[in-house]
């Protein structure tokens, strides 16, 4: 009985030093917040209004909005008082102007400055940017449902989605919009930052995140999507942020 106590005490201190640390406990982890912009003309669901807003359609805020992005800003300095999700240290956003017009608040109440970053933009729809959804997939439907038929695997499929002439692929949107939130997190270990983004980034970066397009979680315009990354991880969704 003496040698099983003594052995169990001894297992329990190797496997005590010896289990690694959560990447939030060395410190190695960023928490993202990452914010879809506000409200702009084409984000109307009308089948007359409702628009491909990627990254050459570059307009401003409605006044909707505008208030969205004033709301989201008191959300934001109650959520860092709260350090509820962390001490948010910086801010970072998409140069287009719905991201920066929706950062620029944030950053007002925070006192903080909003830093740009070109590979931070919407996606790039080639020949639907700008044009209605509805006209789009009337035109294209057959092709795209021939591309998701031939490639049943999201990874391979993502290599021909968009169908759009002179569209950027999905995948690139990933590898465009994941090199640079590597980028920043390694720019800010054990940190929290929000990022001021659009709306098919963080549907293409919740997807890959999750695995699956299926039953996604998505924000609406200036809704909080949490995320976290580490080295060791990557990026990982957490939720999207409620009140």
């Amino acid at each position: 009985m003496y040698l099983l106590s003594v052995f169990l005490c001894f297992f329990s201190s190797f496997c005590s030093q010896t289990t690694p640390a959560s990447a939030e406990e060395n410190g190695s982890m960023t928490r993202f917040l990452y914010i879809r912009h506000g409200e702009v003309p084409g984000n109307d669901p009308s089948p007359a209004t409702y628009i491909y807003t990627g990254s050459g359609t570059d307009e401003h805020l409605t006044e909707k909005g505008k208030m969205q992005a004033l709301e989201c800003a008191k959300r934001v300095s109650q959520l860092q008082k709260s350090e509820r999700l962390g001490k948010i240290t910086a801010i970072y956003a998409s140069d287009l102007i719905r991201a920066r017009e929706t950062a620029e608040p944030i950053a007002n109440e925070l006192g903080l400055d909003v830093e740009l970053r070109s590979d931070l933009r919407e996606i790039n729809w080639g020949s639907a940017d700008g044009q209605l959804v509805k006209q789009m997939a009337d035109q294209y439907g057959a092709l795209e449902d021939q591309v998701k038929a031939q490639y049943p695997d999201r990874k391979i499929r993502w290599d021909y989605l968009p169908v759009f002439e002179g569209a950027e692929t999905f995948n690139a949107l990933l590898n465009r919009s994941l090199g640079e939130l590597t980028k920043i997190a390694e720019a800010h270990r054990g940190e929290t930052v929000i990022i001021v983004g659009h709306g098919r980034v963080l549907k293409t970066l919740i997807a890959d995140s999750r695995g699956s397009e299926e039953k996604m979680p998505y924000p609406a315009n200036c809704g909080i999507a949490e995320f976290t990354y580490s080295p060791e991880e990557g990026l990982r969704f957490v939720n999207v942020v409620e009140d």
